[in-house]
């Protein structure tokens, strides 16, 4: 590690690897999705269940936020996140022994715990390395890169691996028990790897603080950081923010969640195929919505980077980018004629769902780096709460708005409605964020006088 000593462009380093750990927590949380049929079958459930399985993850992921959050301010990500994803490798692979729907629910719930060591830790530590300049980039860069590859273990790999294994599979376990497992032994390589290579801070290599240059523009910057997390949780804009990143979330449960479903029951009924045949196709349409976020996001947070040096805030893009998956929302709720238009569809989808880590940027040049823990603890929080209460709910609002004896898109129509719903409530509450963070500009240090 001496080599990288003094070295600016560990930052890389530190990235690729926050990308790598953030693929951890996309491939347990949706590990479920694109095997449904099998679960459905194997497990004796339907949607409402499986709506609840989804949500298990996210409502003790939402409760363990703040822990991790505060964990990380006061400790470094280095020492909280490998233990983390180490001890969620051990807990999928429990879920693949799963017997009973109970079971599986409890393991859901046990992943969640622990897949909190992911999100909020890593955007305290990129905030500590990355300044005004590339935050926005940075950031997009591990959520939709790192969240993609993640996300295109889940849906393209684990089904294509459940149907190899199907003859025969890993440590006695077959089918979608054995495709679970492996993936929980590559989520255990990449913890080790994070142990070796994560450090906090730049400091930790003998680097200037990006930390201390930003906090000198701020008039809180001689208070300890008990007290300003108190000040912090007293401004009406952490909420608001919360509520926008709430938003985000329900896209973020229901698109992923359903979507592989919604692309299997689209294959068998509008293009005949088997179902074997239909989840691999549903899992690749999946797969495009991940494409969207590898490729989209990381250019929407470039383009932000350059708007901010503009004086336009990033809680514009933010907005428009709620306003853009209202009407993605609307269009699912319509008869898609055929594969390529839902795979455009599902790529637009990914692009814009996934542009939330801007409220993660917005957040540290707001208040400060080194509360970047738990101000996003209290915005994840809500939000994870929020996203799994949809999660929750999707499945019985699926039953309840379809309609008898309709096509494939007439089952899913009460979960669309439910993400234009909140999406447009998002934009609307996005335009406090957009004056609050012009405020903060007005005030704040120039981008030409920031590290980067």
């Amino acid at each position: 590690m001496s080599f990288w000593r003094g070295k600016a462009s560990y930052r890389w380093i530190i990235l690729l690897t926050c990308m790598l750990v953030y693929c951890t927590s996309q491939l347990v949380r949706w590990n479920y999705a694109s095997i449904t049929k099998y679960l459905m079958t194997d497990l004796n459930i339907g949607k409402p269940e499986l709506g609840l399985l989804g949500s298990a993850f996210f409502y003790s992921y939402a409760v363990a936020q703040i822990p991790w959050g505060v964990a990380t301010d006061m400790f470094g990500g280095r020492r909280v996140i490998p233990i983390g994803i180490a001890i969620l490798a051990f807990f999928l692979m429990g879920f693949a022994l799963s017997a009973t729907f109970t079971q599986a629910i409890i393991w859901r719930a046990l992943m969640g715990v622990v897949a909190a060591a992911g999100y909020v830790p890593i955007t305290s530590v990129l905030a500590k390395w990355f300044g005004l300049k590339e935050r926005g980039f940075a950031m997009e860069m591990y959520s939709g890169v790192g969240g993609g590859l993640g996300e295109a273990l889940t849906f393209l790999l684990i089904p294509i691996l459940a149907v190899v294994m199907a003859q025969g599979g890993i440590f006695g376990l077959d089918g979608w028990r054995g495709s679970t497992a492996a993936m929980g032994i590559v989520i255990l390589i990449i913890a080790i790897s994070s142990a070796l290579m994560l450090k906090s801070s730049p400091t930790d290599i003998d680097l200037p603080s990006i930390q201390a240059e930003e906090d000198k523009t701020k008039s809180d910057d001689s208070e300890d950081y008990k007290a300003g997390v108190r000040k912090i949780a007293k401004d009406p804009a952490l909420w608001i923010m919360s509520i926008v990143w709430s938003c985000y979330m329900v896209a973020t449960r229901l698109v992923p969640g359903w979507l592989p479903l919604y692309a299997t029951d689209f294959y068998i009924q509008q293009e005949g195929m088997s179902k074997e045949s239909a989840i691999i196709a549903g899992g690749f349409m999946a797969t495009l919505y991940v494409l969207g976020r590898v490729f989209g996001t990381p250019v929407v947070g470039k383009i932000s980077d350059r708007l901010l040096k503009r004086n336009i805030p990033r809680s514009v893009v933010i907005g428009i980018g709620l306003l853009m998956i209202a009407a993605l929302f609307f269009l699912f709720t319509l008869r898609i004629p055929t594969p390529f238009l839902l795979m455009v569809l599902s790529f637009v989808s990914g692009v814009a769902i996934n542009i939330f880590p801007l409220i993660s940027a917005s957040a540290a040049e707001i208040w400060s780096v080194r509360s970047a823990g738990f101000t996003m603890g209290i915005i994840n929080t809500v939000g994870q709460f929020a996203g799994a209460m949809a999660l929750s709910v999707s499945g019985f609002m699926a039953v309840k708005f379809s309609v008898s004896g309709g096509s494939y898109e007439t089952e899913f129509l009460g979960i669309w409605y439910l993400g234009i719903a909140t999406s447009i409530f998002g934009a609307l509450a996005s335009v406090y964020v957009v004056m609050r963070e012009k405020g903060r500009r007005k005030t704040g240090l120039e981008l030409g006088d920031q590290p980067v």
